[in-house]
């Protein structure tokens, strides 16, 4: 997927720059549902902010980011700083319950409660009038505003933000009435970078992986989780959850850090900075990478135990091609990972490459396995674990903590 990052001033009714709008434009037509799409964008464009820097972006002002209401639930907010941030509210992309409602509001009070200032747009305020009480401003559109409208809600105490402002009429018409004003009128935006998913995404994991091979112990390698505030939360909410069983809740990275134990971090730490965007991009194909990240990872403690950490990653790995449409050797490649990883992938013969083979076939009978009341009398449990000289209960027990894994990360 092509895209541009770009950004267009805000200005109040006196022309001067009150912050800017960041957002996405596509260069190409994308064939995806408009939830994936939607939820992809708010994801990507979160993300590319936070690389490109809130500050840099809003030039010490505020910045705006457009965010359908029905996307605030994909957990990427934390990367940056929300004492910075407008997030202009707009209807939900697609149909959505009581429940996602609820939990949108409390995660918007949140924000507020954070610093970040709230613009809900003026179709949402009709669909759900009580979303007032959380707007520091409502947002019209230009084209479709109505002066009477604008000053009902003005009474009600909250600012006015009119949009789509391209035109010398449309200007003359809405600065006495609104607080705030955007268009191509004011500003017709600027590009901050243009680039392509899988090579974006390629940068990022290089970087992490760089990061995760210099540190030398777990406290080491903490100190650098608690730089990423999003990272740190992630990690802490997963250590916590039903899949470890703690009797005592662990409060801090370092404490995670030691129980995880360095070479653990590091896996988890790439497969949690991989989750939203994968988990957006191809839910079920993400959900089959952690599996077989798992099962290859455990299987390699009785074929080849030195071989754990590149067994880990060639499950991790070995659907991106489903994920990113990119060629998975060119992609292993370019993030630089140990060529007994690659070899996986370009040598049938070699060890990796026939524990993927086990694994793919365990994947295959997963439903059948699942469904089983007795999957130890399953004809493909027994001839897997007596090829690896494992009992049907571990193997069963590795298949069923492989499920729990992956499923408690992508909820994370």
């Amino acid at each position: 997927m092509d895209f541009e990052a770009k950004k267009q001033a805000i200005v109040d009714r006196d022309g001067e720059k009150v912050g800017y709008e960041f957002f996405l434009v596509y260069h190409e037509e994308v064939d995806l549902s408009p939830e994936v799409l939607t939820n992809k964008t708010t994801f990507i464009t979160v993300r590319t902010l936070a690389e490109y820097g809130v500050k840099k972006v809003g030039e010490g002002k505020r910045v705006f980011v457009r965010l359908p209401f029905d996307t605030l639930l994909v957990r990427i907010f934390d990367l940056i700083d929300p004492q910075m941030m407008v997030y202009k509210i707009y209807p939900p992309s697609v149909g959505m319950g009581k429940a996602i409602y609820t939990k949108s509001v409390s995660f918007i009070e949140k924000l507020k409660s954070e610093g970040v200032m709230i613009a809900v747009h003026r179709d949402l305020v009709k669909q759900f009038e009580d979303l007032l009480s959380v707007a520091d401003m409502v947002e019209f559109e230009a084209k479709r505003a109505d002066l009477k409208d604008i000053s009902s809600v003005k009474n009600m105490g909250k600012k006015i933000l009119v949009s789509g402002v391209d035109t010398d009429k449309d200007y003359s018409r809405f600065r006495v009435h609104a607080d705030y004003i955007q268009g191509r009128y004011i500003d017709e935006g600027s590009t901050l970078k243009r680039m392509k998913i899988a090579p974006y995404l390629k940068s990022t994991l290089l970087r992490l992986l760089v990061l995760l091979n210099t540190a030398q112990s777990p406290t080491e390698f903490a100190k650098g989780i608690e730089t990423d505030v999003g990272m740190s939360a992630k990690l802490l909410r997963f250590i916590n959850s039903a899949y470890f069983s703690l009797r005592k809740k662990i409060k801090s990275i370092e404490q995670a850090a030691i129980y995880f134990g360095l070479k653990n971090l590091r896996n988890f730490v790439l497969v949690l900075s991989m989750n939203d965007y994968a988990s957006v991009e191809n839910p079920l194909a993400w959900r089959r990478s952690l599996i077989r990240a798992k099962l290859m990872e455990e299987i390699s403690k009785n074929v080849d135990p030195d071989l754990t950490s590149e067994a880990y990653l060639v499950g991790l790995f070995s659907l991106i091609d489903v994920i990113l449409d990119t060629d998975v050797v060119e992609f292993l490649k370019e993030v630089n990972v140990d060529d007994k990883v690659i070899a996986a992938f370009t040598d049938k013969n070699s060890v990796l490459a026939k524990i993927l083979n086990i694994v793919t076939l365990l994947e295959e009978k997963e439903k059948e396995i699942a469904a089983s009341k007795d999957p130890m009398s399953l004809p493909v449990i027994g001839a897997v674990a007596d090829r690896l000289k494992m009992s049907k209960e571990n193997l069963i027990d590795v298949l069923k903590r492989s499920y729990l894994m992956a499923d408690t990360i992508i909820h994370l």
